[in-house]
């Protein structure tokens, strides 16, 4: 009877969370192509373009290939190519009180290591940060935002190169020090910018978040809404 009662309960949870999720994503809909034209207009790509991936790999690579493949700044070059932003989307948090804003990126890193043809690399992978609600001195909810990453899980990386037997060896090694920086280094630059584009949003988008999470979590609507 316990295993029945356990199971009932999981799957009533699973049930209540996806249809969570089904009512966040129609309702929000307007929201997310705001953040997106939003994100897009402040410059993000271009932005996204400053970061620098040649000084980590370089010395990851350096230490796991050696340093004949990476000698001299004019024979190893690194370059981020074709960067694209999807369509944000918000999702659930897993405590349903607040959700997590969703943006898939999708980019091309190029390898040119000396006397070698370079190894293309296309990547995909998402950015995530947590949207809450906290009151103020005057006891009004404003939006706040918390930890902000890339999400691990979503990274995707794939060989643009054709790969033989001999080179499966670099292609191995240069991927998993690729997905590394991606998930360390290139979350922790990106950060302080979603932080205060977020900080900056249109006061009506802010609202229409702040009015979403009342309804999606578990706050006292009856205190007046409030941009932060």
């Amino acid at each position: 009877m316990l295993k029945v009662s356990s199971l009932f309960i999981l799957l009533c949870g699973l049930i209540a969370s996806s249809s969570a999720q089904e009512v966040l994503s129609r309702v929000s809909s307007h929201i997310t192509d705001a953040l997106t034209q939003g994100l897009l207009g402040m410059n993000f790509l271009p932005t996204l373009q400053t970061i620098d991936f040649q000084g980590p790999l370089k010395d990851i690579f350096s230490l796991v290939l050696g340093h004949q493949l990476t000698n001299g700044e004019a024979n190893f070059m690194v370059q981020m190519k074709d960067l694209r932003l999807f369509q944000v989307f918000l999702e659930t948090s897993p405590d349903f009180k607040g959700i997590d804003l969703r943006m898939p990126l999708a980019f091309s890193i190029q390898i040119k290591f000396p006397a070698l043809n370079p190894y293309i690399f296309h990547v995909w992978t998402d950015m995530k940060v947590q949207l809450y609600l906290e009151k103020d001195v005057d006891n009004r909810y404003q939006l706040t935002f918390g930890h902000c990453r890339i999400v691990p899980e979503t990274v995707w990386i794939q060989s643009g190169n054709f790969i033989t037997p001999m080179k499966n060896f670099i292609v191995e090694n240069i991927e998993r020090a690729l997905g590394n920086v991606i998930i360390h280094n290139f979350g922790a630059k990106m950060c302080p910018f979603i932080n205060s584009w977020l900080y900056n949003l249109n006061p009506q988008v802010t609202n229409q978040l702040i009015s979403l999470l009342l309804q999606h979590g578990t706050y006292q609507a009856t205190v007046k809404i409030s941009a932060k």
